[in-house]
C-alpha cells in the first residue's frame, strides 16, 4: 500500500498535478501489446549492462518515477511500466497476487527485448513485488533498490499491536478502481510466497526508509524497525533512513533515490 487509507484519491490525484506541473513526463512513453491488452511502457538510456526497472505502488502509473528514472538513465538502460489497470494500460483479468506481477513483469521484460541483468527499483507494494522477484530470480539481478517498501507483514504486526491505519478500511478501498481492489486483496498472498521464493541473492540491497508517515508514532516506529529487518535478511543489505522525506520518497527527495540506485549499479553498467 503506498499511502494513508483516507486519502488515497487525493494522493493519486496529486501525482497528476503534479506532473502536469512539471510540464508532462521526462521520459517518453508509449502503448504495446502485450498478451492481447495494451501496456503502457517508458523506456531510456544506452548500454548494454544491467537494466534498471522500476515497479510502482499500489495505485500508481510509472509516472511516479519520471524524476528518477531520468537522470538514472544518464548512466544506464531503463525501464518502467503501468500495471493493468493503471496509466494508459488496459485492465486485465489475470490474478493480482505478487507472483502472478512478477512473472507478468518478466514476460514484458523479454517481449520488449530487456534480457537479465536487473537491477530492481520498487516503491511500496512495488517494492514487495520486487523484493519477491529479486529472491524467486537471484540469478537475474544485480542488485535492489527498494523505496519504502510495505513488508510483507505489516498489516498483521500492526493490527495485533492495536494500531492506528494498519490497512484502507473496506469502504474506503471499495471507491477505488478494479485493479487496485484486486492488487490489495491479493497481496495477503505475499507473505507465503516471499517465503517460498527463498532469500536473497548475492546483489547488494538497499532498503530506504521514510520518517514520515501519517498516524502514530508507536506505528512510525514498526514501520522502521520491520523495514529495518528486511534489510537485514540480506548479507548485502542496508537500511537507508531518509530523514523528513513522506512515503512518496521519490517525489520528496529524487536526488536521494537516485544516488542510491546508482552506488549499486554496476560499474561495467554507467
Amino acid at each position: 500500500m503506498n499511502t494513508t487509507p483516507h486519502r488515497l484519491s487525493f494522493t493519486i490525484a496529486l501525482g497528476a498535478i503534479f506532473m502536469a506541473a512539471c510540464g508532462g513526463s521526462k521520459i517518453p512513453a508509449r502503448l504495446t501489446t502485450f498478451n492481447g491488452h495494451q501496456v503502457e511502457i517508458a523506456t531510456a538510456g544506452t548500454g548494454g549492462g544491467a537494466t534498471v526497472v522500476f515497479e510502482a505502488g499500489l495505485g500508481d502509473d510509472w509516472t511516479r518515477w519520471d524524476e528518477v528514472a531520468s537522470e538514472v538513465s544518464q548512466h544506464a538502460r531503463v525501464f518502467a511500466y503501468s500495471r493493468p489497470g493503471y496509466g494508459a494500460s488496459d485492465p486485465s483479468a489475470s490474478p493480482r497476487d505478487p507472483k502472478h506481477i512478477v512473472e507478468e513483469l518478466r514476460t514484458l521484460l523479454a517481449s520488449q527485448g530487456y534480457a537479465p541483468p536487473y537491477l530492481l527499483v520498487g516503491h511500496s507494494m512495488g517494492g514487495t513485488y520486487m523484493e519477491l522477484f529479486a529472491k524467486s530470480h537471484p540469478d537475474e539481478v544485480v542488485g535492489a533498490v527498494l523505496v519504502d517498501p510495505r513488508h510483507r507483514d505489516f498489516l498483521a504486526t500492526c493490527e495485533a499491536a492495536h494500531l492506528d491505519q494498519c490497512g484502507i478500511p473496506e469502504d474506503v478501498l471499495e471507491q477505488q478502481a478494479p485493479s487496485e481492489i484486486a492488487e490489495y486483496h491479493a497481496f495477503t498472498l505475499a507473505s507465503d510466497q516471499i517465503r517460498a521464493a527463498g532469500e536473497f541473492g548475492s546483489y547488494p540491497l538497499r532498503v530506504l526508509t521514510a520518517t514520515s508517515h501519517p498516524g502514530s508514532a508507536a506505528r512510525e516506529a514498526l514501520w522502521e524497525t520491520m523495514l529495518g529487518s528486511l534489510a537485514a535478511e540480506s548479507a548485502e543489505g542496508e537500511q537507508v533512513i531518509v530523514r523528513g522525506a513522506s512515503h512518496y520518497i521519490q517525489v520528496d527527495q529524487p536526488d536521494e533515490v537516485t544516488k542510491t540506485i546508482l552506488a549499486v549499479l554496476p560499474a561495467t553498467t554507467q
